[in-house]
């Protein structure tokens, strides 16, 4: 079996939970408690299976962090928030305030083996792809699922809207191992390329499918226990506390290849101006510019850009110094229909060495669209992240 080799790869997001960082909202934290599209009452999630996800404000608390450990802990019925009779519990999530396109998502935990325990570490597209065919499919990445009730069976898979691997979905999109030694603590981890999305147990491949055609734009995290009345998985028999233990939860993105690029092209301003690098991609009659700047340190920034969660062209670099006043010039082409369009740019390789002259940047420094000026497009990118911006096409 092929192993996952890191040293391609380059830490974006890092949680060791040394410290607990969660909120309602994830405001001024690294993770919020409550998805707010499913917000049930001030205090819950509406959650799923048998059980809600509450905000300790609700009068209980599920998580706890101790050891560099976070331990999430689901309790029958316990408070007036969530859905009444249900199991409380809790979800982490980086909705809104981390999302990434592509690279090595990676959890070391510790699942239950009590009946009803649902364990899951999965990822949520930032902006929803409509479903083309009005099948009831959706964009999820599934890096692992848990039963309780069988514990060494991992469940890793993909949703998507794309007919075709729907007609089979356990062959084209389910990704299923087990482990042996179930006990204790194991790493469970995606690789999400263009081409292929990788499953991964204890740093072992377990399987590897098609990425999907609307799996090109940034998706966030979660992670959380719920629980199952389930016949064959049922936490209503014994009514016992069931907890998962979380170790770190990490993400990388690729590095880039080392072949060189080309240089820049460079275009003769109007009189007065100062050259700036111009590069296009895509292809059709609509036009949009995006104006990109850059902190330059150890390397140039490094970007792409989709439309509507379609990337365009491949991956971007930077040229144009901030602090100089100039800007590259990326024209993005397309024929989109008319009316409003979701535009991200996704900064890839932040740098940072404790000083503002050490530090990687990108600067949205603004953008037209069929030869008007977008409103809202300007924007500093300080860490992995993407931006997300609207144009309207009449």
């Amino acid at each position: 079996m092929s192993t996952i080799d890191l040293t391609k790869y380059k830490l974006t997001f890092d949680d060791e939970f040394n410290t607990r960082s969660i909120s309602q909202t994830g405001n001024g934290t690294t993770w919020a408690d409550i998805r707010p599209q499913w917000r049930y009452d001030a205090n819950s999630d509406i959650g799923f299976g048998h059980s809600s996800f509450v905000d300790p404000s609700s009068g209980y608390d599920p998580f706890k962090v101790s050891n560099g450990v976070l331990t999430i802990t689901a309790v029958p019925d316990h408070t007036a928030s969530g859905i009444p009779g249900s199991w409380e519990s809790g979800l982490i999530t980086t909705q809104g305030h981390f999302s990434q396109t592509y690279g090595y998502f990676e959890m070391r935990a510790d699942f239950s083996n009590l009946a009803g325990a649902w364990e899951a570490f999965w990822l949520l597209p930032d902006h929803v792809i409509a479903d083309p065919n009005k099948a009831g499919h959706w964009q999820e990445l599934d890096v692992v699922e848990n039963y309780g009730s069988f514990e060494k069976g991992i469940y890793s898979g993909i949703h998507t809207t794309d007919a075709a691997p729907n007609a089979n979905w356990q062959q084209n999109l389910q990704v299923y191992s087990e482990v042996a030694q179930p006990a204790g603590f194991h790493t469970y981890g995606l690789d999400w390329n263009a081409d292929t999305i990788g499953f991964y147990v204890d740093g072992q491949l377990m399987g590897t499918k098609a990425t999907p055609s609307d799996m090109h734009g940034p998706m966030y995290l979660l992670a959380n226990l719920a629980t199952q009345n389930d016949p064959h998985n049922n936490a209503d028999i014994t009514k016992a506390p069931i907890s998962e233990q979380i170790d770190y939860i990490r993400v990388y993105s690729h590095l880039p290849a080392t072949t060189p690029t080309a240089p820049p092209v460079t275009v003769t301003p109007p009189a007065g101006g100062t050259p700036t690098a111009s590069a296009t991609i895509g292809a059709g009659a609509d036009k949009l510019v995006l104006s990109i700047s850059e902190d330059a340190y150890l390397g140039d920034a490094m970007y792409r850009v989709t439309v509507d969660g379609k990337q365009i062209g491949g991956t971007q670099t930077a040229h144009s110094h901030h602090g100089s006043g100039q800007s590259d010039h990326l024209l993005v082409q397309g024929d989109w229909d008319k009316g409003s369009h979701d535009v991200s740019v996704t900064f890839l390789n932040d740098a940072w060495a404790g000083t503002p002259t050490t530090d990687r940047n990108l600067y949205l420094d603004g953008a037209t669209y069929d030869g008007a000026a977008v409103a809202g497009a300007e924007h500093a990118l300080m860490g992995v992240s993407a931006f997300h911006f609207h144009v309207f096409d009449i």
